[in-house]
């Protein structure tokens, strides 16, 4: 072994971590026609784009692009677009990324996505209409997805349980927005008509509704339950619990300083009994029972994503500016700086990777391998083995 990697393995034991395996590097741009994923963004479909794990076998990554021949004048299609714009999926394989699979699905400018499921089945959103793929990449069932615009705000939001056999939606519509002040004084409660559907995920079927009368500021997805803000406001009142799927609520007793409601948090399930609760410079794993699993904490850093499969966790670090850096410019306070592996059952790093663009997008596999695409590159690297 050559005498500087020998010093750069022990320096790596010493900080924690293990030098991260590339197994490969594609051009997106290039190889598979592409955009940029740090692309300027002027119109909210330029920021409809990611990467997942359809199986341990497979990556796929997503861009919606304006179709490359204006679309002549027509009703618009059931996906709300008349068009105009296009979802370009890609997936490729895990194992030296070569294209597995292409397709183009006709969207609208507004919002687009791709979810994993199970088994290799996926659903993609098309602007107003949410369609199940098979592993096959067949097209299973479709739902729509409404808009009947009848307060100020109004949207679909759609997640995937852990174990990939259930889905909900939540249909939001606002009415009226709470008002907080500086000092957490309300003066309005906020108002909303808020429907949350439980779907199988083989068919799509209704299997339960019920409908809320406030919106929920952060929640994610387990299986059979929701952890949730408190659902008794349109804000976030420090409070995190389970909601079950009759839409009952009930506080999980956690401390003081991981519900501090001076910092937005968000949420992201790992599986039936762990949820990751993360924001400004703190990030916690916590038991559905409210107790503390696995933490984080770097004044450096704003946590601004977290991705968990097994026992492995990725997260998004984005480094505080200092002002020289931007000195113009009041409201971008922090940059993409890296991602950050850790292994949730030895409570340690696995890898420290530094990436290059303003927005990077990332996913985490069960097996510890983590795909990133940034700029025109998508990587798989090897973090945990």
């Amino acid at each position: 072994m050559p005498p500087g990697l020998c010093l750069f393995l022990v320096i790596a034991a010493l900080l924690g971590t293990a030098p991260e395996v590339s197994r490969w590097k594609i051009s997106l741009d290039q190889s598979q026609g592409l955009e940029r994923f740090d692309r300027d963004i002027d119109s909210l479909w330029m920021n409809q784009q990611g990467v997942l794990f359809l199986t341990p076998d497979k990556v796929l990554a997503y861009q919606v692009n304006r179709s490359r021949d204006q679309a002549r004048l027509a009703p618009r299609d059931s996906s709300g677009g008349a068009g105009n714009f296009v979802l370009n999926i890609k997936v490729v394989s895990v194992q030296d990324g070569h294209l597995i699979k292409s397709l183009d699905l006709p969207t609208n400018g507004a919002f687009s996505s791709v979810i994993a499921t199970r088994n290799g089945a996926f659903l993609a959103r098309t602007g107003n209409v949410l369609y199940l793929y098979s592993a096959n990449f067949e097209p299973l069932a479709s739902r729509q997805l409404p808009l009947d615009q009848t307060g100020p705000l109004e949207s679909w939001q759609a997640k995937v349980s852990p174990s990939g056999e259930e889905v909900v939606l939540v249909h939001e519509k606002v009415l009226k927005r709470a008002e907080l002040l500086s000092d957490n004084t309300v003066l309005h409660d906020g108002e909303a008509k808020v429907v949350v559907e439980i779907l199988n995920s083989d068919t799509l079927e209704l299997a339960k509704t019920f409908t809320l009368s406030h919106t929920l500021p952060f929640w994610t997805l387990g299986d059979d339950l929701l952890v949730s803000s408190n659902p008794a406001h349109s804000y976030s009142d420090g409070q995190i619990g389970i909601l079950d799927f009759n839409g009952k609520w009930s506080s999980i007793g956690i401390d003081s300083e991981i519900a501090n409601r001076d910092c937005r948090r968000s949420l992201s399930a790992i599986d039936q009994d762990r949820v990751i609760l993360y924001g400004c410079e703190t990030l916690t794993v916590i038991s559905t029972a409210g107790k503390s699993l696995f933490s984080r904490r770097d004044g450096r850093f704003v946590f601004r994503s977290a991705d968990a499969r097994g026992s492995y966790l990725a997260v998004a670090c984005d480094r505080y500016r200092m002002a020289v850096e931007v000195p113009n410019d009041w409201f971008r306070t922090t940059r993409a700086d890296r991602i950050e592996v850790y292994d949730l059952n030895r409570h340690s790093r696995l890898a420290s990777v530094r990436t290059h663009s303003e927005r990077v997008y990332y996913a985490i596999s069960a097996q510890g391998d983590l795909v990133i695409v940034d700029g025109t590159t998508l990587e798989l690297l090897q973090a945990g083995r």
